[in-house]
């Protein structure tokens, strides 16, 4: 405990970013000697420290995944300076590959689609970013779960749009990641394994029982664009009036009615420009509530009723304003307070340098078995704490450690078991590393070789939804008629070639093949004549960065433990 106490003064009382040197080796020299302690009461021996080559080459795959070049590995192993490891460590944690290794982790983890929709790209772009600088992960977090409003005013929405309509499952997957706990199974019935039940995961859920799928901010606009007459109220109750007032207010009636009914035909067709926008924003409907399910079958509620937001882990929520849901949500999620926020990241991060998890199932805390050294979980804990959240300088203390210079363990870890550690495990390169290291084999430094195009793409779009918020009514309904006839354009080009494919199937069937490859000419040629009539779309999903690559952000993978050897 002196040792977890003396950690936290000195972290807590460091005042600069990043930490001075002697902070971070103190911090893990205590980190090995926790280690070194609970293996020595378990009669095992540390792997002894590997030599240089072997650790620049681990130091550079392991930090910004790649080999090192020529140039950088001569001028390694040729120095004579004793701290050449120490320098090698904090001079990669700084370098363009730390953050571009940090980021494909945070792109797989939480199955960033970047080609989807507007959305994707956007939130590619916010996650990018907020590696960059470094932003702290409780801060990350807190930003999407608390994310609201247009993609293009706020990317960090990204990571519910992602899950468009698809509310439970979302709130299943916020839970894996960022608490390690798997409640999936509760979303229909009683956990078998765990104490979630139904009730609780329907009551945590309803912290985003408010959430729509809409964007107000154009509602605004086609308001702004057709002009809202409210139907007009008699100055004096109806039956007060006399038969002439009467008549005269039914006429009236009858004329706002007709002009409404033109507005609202008015207000679809502008909506037309706005109707991609309304998929890519969040909004908070306070009427809407969450229910239970039709099926359910416990005591504790009847089908339809009405949930009541709640916590998990015993943790109370007090009376929630419907507008403040959302925003609730987040902060328990990334309270320290949260028994599984900092303990899941520090272990998510153990397992990203060392090859395994100190909790061997990351995504299932309470039914991975019981951790070798306890102890060590809840350093690392407060070591995250210490740091404020800060994932670079948490990262930069355990490659200072002795464990980092370890040889590996040759013997494969059995999955789901825990693992004693004598040293990093032996894994597979991955193939974005496979690839990097070949490109820098061939081109020497890739670091610095960074493709724009994705931000420059999100740029574009920001600036066309900046332009479109910005236009006046006459403006907009000129847009509105482009749009609209762009769009009977493409629907007839759309009909005339499903027609003559059919019209060709037929000729195949028939066995008329010099038809078949006239009409198959024929719908060629109108795809060509389409294509330079209509607007081509936007696309956004453009070949990545040498460094973004990598991350495959476009697969939808749920985090996967290490593929050891």
């Amino acid at each position: 405990m002196k040792i977890l106490l003396l950690l936290i003064l000195t972290i807590a009382t460091s005042f600069a970013k990043p930490l001075p040197l002697d902070v971070v080796r103190n911090t893990a020299r205590e980190l090995d000697e926790v280690l070194t302690a609970g293996q020595k009461a378990e009669g095992i021996k540390a792997n002894p420290i590997v030599d240089d080559p072997t650790f620049i080459r681990r130091s550079y795959l392991n930090i910004i995944g790649r080999l090192p070049t020529h140039d950088e590995a001569r001028s390694f192993l040729e120095s004579t300076n004793k701290e050449k490891r120490s320098q090698l460590i904090d001079s990669l944690v700084e370098s363009p590959g730390f953050n571009s290794r940090l980021f494909n982790f945070w792109t797989d983890l939480l199955r960033v689609k970047t080609n989807t929709e507007h959305n994707g790209l956007g939130w590619h772009v916010w996650l990018k970013d907020t590696v960059e600088n470094n932003l702290p992960y409780n801060e990350m977090v807190q930003e999407m779960l608390a994310a609201e409003g247009h993609i293009a005013e706020n990317p960090a929405a990204g990571y519910y749009l992602r899950d468009r309509g698809m509310l439970l499952d979302n709130v299943s997957n916020t839970v894996q990641v960022f608490l390690g706990q798997q409640i999936g199974c509760a979303q229909c019935h009683d956990h078998p394994f765990d104490d979630t039940t139904q009730m609780e995961y329907y009551q945590l859920a309803a912290f985003l029982g408010g959430t729509d799928y809409r964007f107000d901010g154009g509602r605004e606009k086609i308001k702004e664009a057709i002009g809202f007459d409210p139907n007009r109220r008699p100055k004096k109750p109806f039956k007060k009036m006399t038969k002439e007032e009467r008549r005269r207010f039914a006429l009236q009636a009858k004329k706002t009615q007709e002009r409404a009914m033109a507005k609202r035909n008015e207000a679809r067709a502008i909506g037309q420009v706005f109707r991609y926008h309304n998929r890519n924003a969040l909004a908070d409907n306070t009427q809407k509530q969450l229910k239970l399910p039709a099926d359910y079958q416990y005591d504790d509620g009847d089908a339809g009723d009405v949930v009541k937001p709640g916590f998990l882990f015993g943790l109370d929520a007090k009376d929630v304003k419907p507008e403040q849901r959302r925003d609730y949500f987040a902060k328990w999620v990334t309270s320290p307070k949260n028994p599984y926020f900092t303990k899941v990241i520090a272990n998510r991060m153990w397992e990203y340098t060392f090859g395994y998890g100190l909790v061997a199932n990351p995504d299932d805390w309470n039914n991975s078995p019981k951790p070798h050294y306890p102890e060590l979980v809840d350093y690392v804990e407060k070591a995250m704490l210490a740091t404020d959240y800060d994932l670079k300088q948490f990262l930069r203390i355990l490659y200072h450690t002795d464990l980092f210079q370890r040889e590996v363990t040759t013997e494969e870890p059995s999955q789901g078991f825990s693992f004693h550690f004598q040293g990093p495990i032996l894994r597979r390169l991955s193939a974005e590393e496979i690839r990097d290291s070949f490109v820098t084999l061939a081109s020497g430094n890739i670091d610095s070789n960074t493709n724009n195009g994705l931000e420059e793409a999100w740029d574009d779009y920001v600036k066309s939804f900046d332009f479109l918020m910005s236009t006046n009514g006459k403006q907009l309904k000129e847009i509105s008629a482009v749009v609209i006839e762009g769009e009977k354009q493409r629907r007839a080009i759309q009909k005339k070639i499903s027609l003559l494919r059919t019209k060709a199937a037929k000729a195949r069937d028939n066995g008329n093949m010099a038809a078949f490859r006239n009409i198959s000419v024929e719908i060629k040629q109108v795809q060509r004549t389409a294509g330079k009539k209509l607007p081509k779309p936007k696309r956004h999903g453009r070949k990545q960065p040498y460094r973004e690559s990598r991350s495959s952000p476009c697969t939808a993978r749920t985090p996967q433990s290490p593929r050891p050897t």
